[in-house]
Order: structure tokens, then C-alpha cells, then sequence
């Protein structure tokens, strides 16, 4: 069942990853995260993400994103969460700064297995939002591929550096109308260059190519994404 799952994660990554976004705004712009997992026990962790985002061109922030779970382990591969998510986005309309707010609920996957050199992740993400002013409800399926490559490191890798190669897509599963009229919502293809200070600290710097289609027109973003992971 995991390995299917996985085929067809990848099979849906492989094919947005070569669709063509008609008529697409291009731009540029810069994401930093944090990312924190504590351990509570052998069984359960608590889980956050911290994510600042700029607008197009860098000329302001145009999204906050807080975000916690409770994360159950299964066992040493896979592991099962629920969580919360509070989201602003700013946007410029008529030269004024507007804010819209979203609260997120999300149920998660995670499957995690290591192939000769590589470390495999697959998370499955199933989300409730609740948007803006009026709390319009939808719903969300966001599936996520990734695999760690030890480029100089320890045979225990440890420490030393590494490579990350990831690729997200989303659906609007539910109520796509409130969102921008499109099961697809967006895709983000990832590469980056990582250092693993200790077993307790990462630090990446990527690039991600951001595909999102919105109902005033799809856009296309490169991306500069800088990460500090901890795990204590």
C-alpha cells in the first residue's frame, strides 16, 4: 500500500512538474522557515514551522505562517499528526495593504524510509480552511516527495552536507470555487544544498520553482528559500 501510494505521489509530482501554466505572472521573491520538532516521548512529538514570505520582487512581506502539531509515531517509519495552522497574507490592491487571514486544520502522513544513501520522505497532507472575513470553507490534499542525498558526511550522517531534492502539489478537493475555480492549486519543485551541524540542527539554502494558479491569473515564482531545522 506505502509503495503505491509513493508511485502515484510521483507520477502526480513528474506531471505538474512538466505542465505548462497558461498566460503565468512571473516573478521572484524569498521564504524563510523554521522548523522545530520536540520530542515529548518514545511515541509523540510537537511539531512547529515558522514561515515568513515576501511578495513578488521582495517589496514586503506578504505572508506569516504559524503552525503546530502533534505528531503520533507509529513506529520508526511512519508517523501520523493533527494540527493547526494560522496564516496572513498581505496583498497591494489600489496602493493600499490588505490582510487576509486563514485558519488552517490539517491531518498528516509521514512515511520515511532510507535507500543505500538516500533518505526518503513522504508526506501526505489533508487540510480545512477556513479564509478571510467570512471564514469561507475548503478543503485541500497536498502530496510531498523528498529525498536527502549525504554528499560530504559521516557514515553515520550526523554531520556533514547534503543535498535535498523535493516536489509538492496541492488540490482543491472541496469548495475549489472559494479558491480559484481549479482542482490544482499549486506545485513547488525544490532543490537545495543543506549542512547538518549535529543531529540536532540543520541549516538549507534552495531554490523553488512556485507554480500557483489563482482565479486573476496564474503565477510563476522563482524562489529563494532559506532553513533552519532543529530536533530535540
Amino acid at each position: 500500500m506505502i509503495h503505491f501510494i509513493i508511485r502515484h505521489a510521483v507520477l502526480f509530482t513528474s506531471l505538474m512538474l512538466f505542465a505548462n501554466i497558461a498566460l503565468a505572472q512571473i516573478g521572484n521573491g524569498g521564504w524563510l522557515n523554521l522548523t522545530h520538532t520536540q520530542k515529548l516521548s518514545p511515541k509523540f512529538d510537537l511539531l512547529t514551522d515558522f514561515q515568513f514570505r515576501s511578495a513578488n520582487n521582495f517589496d514586503y512581506l506578504g505572508t506569516r505562517l504559524l503552525r503546530g502539531a502533534f505528531s503520533y509515531n507509529l513506529n520508526k517509519q511512519h508517523s501520523v499528526a493533527l494540527g493547526y495552522g494560522n496564516i496572513t497574507d498581505w496583498e497591494m490592491i489600489n496602493e493600499e495593504r490588505i490582510s487576509t487571514l486563514e485558519h488552517r486544520l490539517f491531518q498528516q502522513y509521514i512515511y520515511k524510509n532510507v535507500v543505500e544513501r538516500l533518505r526518503l520522505n513522504f508526506r501526505m497532507r489533508f487540510e480545512q480552511r477556513f479564509r478571510g472575513p467570512d471564514a469561507d470553507f475548503s478543503q485541500r490534499l497536498r502530496l510531498q516527495l523528498g529525498a536527502v542525498i549525504p554528499l560530504i558526511a559521516n557514515e553515520q550522517f550526523s554531520k556533514g552536507m547534503y543535498s535535498l531534492l523535493q516536489s509538492e502539489v496541492m488540490f482543491n478537493v472541496q469548495h475549489k470555487e472559494r479558491i480559484n475555480d481549479s482542482f490544482f492549486d499549486q506545485h513547488r519543485p525544490l532543490v537545495a544544498l543543506g549542512y547538518r551541524f549535529n543531529k540536532h540542527v540543520d541549516a538549507e539554502m534552495g531554490y523553488m520553482r512556485l507554480q500557483q494558479r489563482r482565479r486573476t491569473g496564474d503565477i510563476e515564482r522563482d524562489l529563494v528559500q532559506f532553513r533552519i531545522l532543529t530536533n530535540f
